[in-house]
């Protein structure tokens, strides 16, 4: 475990992040894997199939992805503030929360499933595919759940190395089975999908393991309620639960705004949305670490630090942006051939959707660094609510200018990818106004 409360902050913040971007970057590799093996061995519709089903999954599991967050946050303030015992009672109290929501949440997913992807407009072609692949995943939940807690937890208390080291395990043990399952077993989606189920379930039981013989802290022998610390966890995960559902609610009205130009289009940017989620995540996993670094100070009283931190994280998130930037400006047809089967008969045109759409948003990765850097802050401070709002604010009105663009000026699927800075620049500058004048101060768990 690792106490950032005192000590340089520079190079500490990068050997605490860097495995949490590895990590981050492995945990991408499941769905990127998935849509690899599926779009060149199966095909396009396939592919778009996977993209529909991976939209309402993070829907249905961003609540559950966002309590844990808000429950990191206050077992990070209390490991801070030395006080263990309060620490112990918040990892118990969370635990049985998220296990009751993970079993309503995979029940309603299994049944619900076909509404959903009717509600989306899903192509009669691939609505079988998806079906399938949807139940499945959902009936993975506990697993996921289970994973990210351990994993989020550890990090709390300073230790990112042993999430990585399951995370890198399993997702090569999934890419093996998807491959075995898809090309060998004629298994189709459906062997993409329990691939990534067990090796979920296998990271969750590594995870277990390992904090119940060697982290006395989130070691719980037995689970409790307390009305108290729920509240808490409460306060700090419902504002960030919103805002994930918010964000995946959003991406499902860009989904079926996609389907309204056919599998193609849902295609090309279901390959795009695997190669943004690994662009930009180098990015978004440092403003986490920042988070952790700015809790633990804040949570001693040592505001000046977390101010310095934060500072520090913000010049190597712009630094991170503009490079990766160039780098997939460099390469877009390439990264999106990676994902197609050239023998399918929409190749080119798939091609030519996702370059486009690629080119497009990659020239704004700096607005996107520049916003997360800031809600990391927030988040890291304990003001949840805006560390929501902000967020919320930029898909809102993304997911509305898509829909104007292409309403009222007749644009094609280019229009989802201009509407993606539209909602950063706003936010953005909301974000810097509310910095500036201080009103995150006071909001540190107690």
């Amino acid at each position: 475990m690792k106490d950032f409360t005192e000590g340089s902050i520079a190079k500490p913040l990068i050997s605490f992040a860097a495995p949490m971007i590895i990590g981050n970057l492995f945990q991408q590799l499941y769905s990127i894997v998935d849509a690899i093996i599926v779009g060149r061995f199966i095909g396009g519709g396939a592919l778009a199939a996977v993209g529909i089903s991976m939209g309402i999954f993070i829907f249905l599991t961003s609540a559950l992805i966002g309590f844990t967050t808000g429950a990191a946050v206050v077992i990070s303030q209390f490991y801070g503030a030395k006080k263990n015992d309060r620490l112990k009672n918040t990892v118990s109290v969370s635990v049985l929360f998220m296990l009751v929501l993970s079993v309503v949440l995979t029940a309603l997913g299994i049944v619900f499933a076909p509404f959903l992807l009717r509600l989306l407009g899903t192509d009669p072609e691939i609505f079988n595919d998806a079906l399938l692949y949807l139940r499945i995943m959902m009936s993975g939940i506990v697993f996921t759940m289970l994973y990210n807690m351990y994993g989020a937890y550890l990090r709390a208390l300073g230790d990112s190395r042993r999430p990585l080291y399951i995370l890198i395990f399993t997702v090569i043990l999934s890419g093996i089975l998807t491959y075995y399952l898809v090309v060998f077993h004629g298994m189709g989606v459906g062997g993409a999908a329990v691939s990534t189920v067990f090796a979920q379930c296998l990271a969750a039981v590594l995870g277990y393991l390992y904090t119940r013989l060697y982290v006395p802290l989130l070691n719980i022998k037995k689970l409790f309620f307390d009305s108290e610390l729920f509240g808490l966890i409460l306060k700090y995960g419902t504002p960030a639960a919103i805002q994930m559902s918010m964000v995946s609610l959003a991406h499902l009205f860009i989904t079926r705004l996609i389907n309204s130009f056919g599998s193609a289009a849902m295609a090309g940017i279901t390959a795009v949305t695997r190669i943004d989620a690994l662009a930009i995540m180098p990015i978004a996993t440092l403003s986490m670490a920042m988070s952790t670094f700015i809790a633990q100070n804040m949570g001693a009283g040592l505001e000046n630090r977390a101010q310095k931190c934060f500072k520090i994280s913000m010049i190597y998130t712009l630094s991170l942006a503009v490079c990766i930037s160039a780098l997939l400006m460099a390469f877009a047809p390439q990264l999106i051939s990676i994902f197609l089967n050239q023998a399918d008969e929409s190749y080119s045109e798939i091609l030519r959707i996702g370059t486009n759409y690629l080119n497009i948003m990659v020239i704004f990765y700096f607005l996107f660094a520049f916003l997360f850097t800031f809600n990391g802050f927030f988040r890291g401070v304990g003001d949840a609510k805006i560390a929501m709002l902000f967020p919320a604010v930029s898909l809102t009105i993304r997911t509305i200018s898509a829909y104007v663009l292409v309403g009222f000026f007749d644009m094609g699927p280019e229009a989802l990818a201009w509407s993606i800075p539209m909602g950063w620049s706003v936010s953005s500058i909301a974000s810097w106004v509310y910095y500036k004048k201080r009103l995150w101060v006071g909001k540190v768990a107690t």
